[in-house]
């Protein structure tokens, strides 16, 4: 059976705890990010939660203790009951430690369990969230990182959840535009925050970064994939794969966002004639240098400069 409720701690589970529950209005949930449920607790003794098929988002941080947080990491799941999902199989719960430290970012649709420890009983914060672009922000997320993570901006974070709980406490009529402010900054922090593991780069995340300098320094120049592939002596296949997978862009249209970048600036502030911007971004065909400026501003670069 699948819950449609958050926790439920007994007085008798837990030693200390802070919880606010919000139910914000159809205009806030239908344009804003909003939390559903925010808290804090210190356990007193092993307390296994297990949650599935929620239209939520968890950001969870584990400030002191021990446990364990499992999860079946698939999108999807949510339409069937945990135990009949034809998902299992191919997506197993994984399970992991949890100590001091660790933060946890899961989308609630798919099923997760976490328990204290009993030995060394955990202390937790964290909110729970809805709302338009969620998604958007967490798929942004998980391009960079694991759902289990530890993050360089601890302190930030947890100072944040503990504003968004005591905007909630004693609510005025400004708290849901307040929290989705805050909201949007724990997430902004997350999806920028580098991975720890980046900070011994890889030999292929040293290549990608070097043909990204190479781009930089050379967008107004005819480049072509082959011509990548054999200067940083790497196949381009291999190479279109990883560089996306690496920038969340292609290399075709990471040059050509570069290009149309430089040719608006030339547009806003110098008095060169279309042809010729379009000639020093690297495009010599002004018929197409139009194409793709249209194409990626919705309005063509003489239109671009009477606005602007």
């Amino acid at each position: 059976m699948r819950d449609s409720f958050f926790e439920k701690y007994k007085t008798s589970e837990v030693t200390n705890t802070r919880r606010v529950i919000n139910t914000p209005s159809s205009f806030i949930k239908s344009n804003f990010l909003y939390i559903q449920e925010a808290g804090y607790l210190k356990s007193l003794r092993p307390h296994l939660s297990r949650r599935s098929g929620l239209s939520s988002y968890l950001f969870l941080i584990v400030l002191s203790g021990s446990g364990s947080v499992s999860y079946r990491d698939t999108a999807g799941s949510h339409l069937f009951p945990a135990s009949d999902s034809p998902q299992d199989a191919k997506h197993p719960l994984t399970r992991v430690a949890a100590r001091a430290g660790d933060c946890f970012f899961l989308d609630c649709s798919g099923e997760y369990t976490h328990i204290s420890s009993e030995a060394d009983p955990w202390e937790l914060l964290w909110i729970h969230f809805y709302g338009p672009n969620a998604a958007a922000y967490y798929s942004c997320f998980r391009e960079q990182h694991d759902w289990h993570f530890k993050s360089s901006h601890l302190a930030e974070l947890t100072s944040t959840i503990q504003n968004v709980i005591t905007l909630h406490e004693e609510k005025t009529d400004d708290a849901d535009l307040l929290t989705a402010a805050q909201i949007v900054s724990i997430l902004t922090t997350l999806c920028t925050d580098a991975p720890r593991e980046s900070a011994d780069d890889s030999p292929l995340s040293v290549k990608l970064k070097d043909i990204l300098r190479y781009l930089n320094e050379h967008y107004t120049e005819n480049i072509s994939l082959d011509q990548l592939a054999d200067q940083f002596y790497i196949s381009k296949y291999y190479l279109s794969r990883e560089f996306k997978k690496e920038f969340g862009t292609t290399i075709i249209q990471y040059l050509l966002t570069k290009k149309i970048t430089n040719a608006k600036e030339l547009l806003r502030y110098s008095n060169d004639s279309i042809e010729t911007i379009a000639q020093h971004c690297g495009i010599d065909d002004a018929s197409y240098f139009n194409k793709v400026f249209k194409k990626i501003e919705g309005c063509t670069a003489s239109e671009y400069r009477r606005r602007w």
